[in-house]
């Protein structure tokens, strides 16, 4: 039995499905998904059905998945040509994801029967905000993006959701001396470029070269960049071991 991560699919269900092969993923070993496993890419909400059939599969909440919720919910009752009659604030919130990328998912969405539908907004509403686990002895808690606020007199439980799934993390501050933070969201190209442009003065701009997993202060961002033309990368927490397609 092996515990793996994988975060940031965005539609790329067929580099999903190749990553599992890789690392021989089966039923006894267990895949957490740190959110953002939708829009973008083109299937989006078949990666979705795909977790959804796997006991031995937990998804965590993302900030796609998030703005998606009430968009989806207005479409799983409403046609598109009823966008005139939406809220002011539904509207803003339904504009803000199609410009993150949410049309691929929306027609995705649209393509789905009503029964199909409402087990995927039963399955978004109930994803986790963050996981905490033990591995081979050693301690982790996954979370989409960060820790915003963080305090280490201050419960994950008391972290409002979206200090959770939208505001990227310090990660040259160490958030903990006997856990591993594993988080998404940042592909790491970013981090590797501010991590030269800031610390060594060095203006990289071929910083996809670095999509790969990034570990320094007991942190290990995993986003490797599948969402803009990137590699998706999964990390073994048995071992640390890095995998990539």
């Amino acid at each position: 039995m092996a515990t793996y991560v994988i975060s940031d699919i965005h539609g790329e269900y067929q580099r999903l499905i190749k990553l599992l092969k890789k690392i021989d993923f089966n039923d006894s070993d267990m895949l957490y998904l740190l959110g953002d496993m939708i829009d973008r890419g083109n299937q989006s909400l078949k990666i979705l059905q795909f977790a959804m059939q796997h006991q031995n599969m937990i998804a965590l909440m993302g900030n796609h998945e998030y703005m998606a919720i009430q968009p989806l919910n207005w479409l799983s009752s409403n046609d598109i040509s009823q966008l005139k009659n939406m809220s002011a604030d539904l509207t803003k919130d339904f504009v803000e994801w199609l410009n993150i990328g949410g049309q691929s998912t929306m027609k995705e969405f649209q393509a789905l029967t009503h029964d199909e539908q409402e087990n995927i907004l039963q399955y978004l509403n109930e994803l986790l905000p963050y996981e905490e686990l033990t591995v081979s002895g050693q301690q982790f808690v996954l979370v989409h993006a960060g820790i915003d606020n963080f305090s280490k007199t201050k419960d994950l439980a008391e972290q409002n959701i979206e200090e959770l799934i939208f505001d990227k993390p310090s990660y040259y501050l160490k958030y903990f001396d006997d856990k591993y933070l594993v988080t998404g969201h940042t592909p790491t190209r970013y981090i590797r470029e501010e991590e030269l442009n800031l610390v060594r003065g060095i203006v990289d701009k071929n910083c996809h070269k670095y999509d790969k997993i990034f570990k320094a202060n007991n942190h290990i961002a995993i986003d490797c960049g599948c969402g803009y033309g990137g590699l998706l990368g999964a990390i073994r927490l048995d071992d640390l071991q890095e995998f990539y397609v």
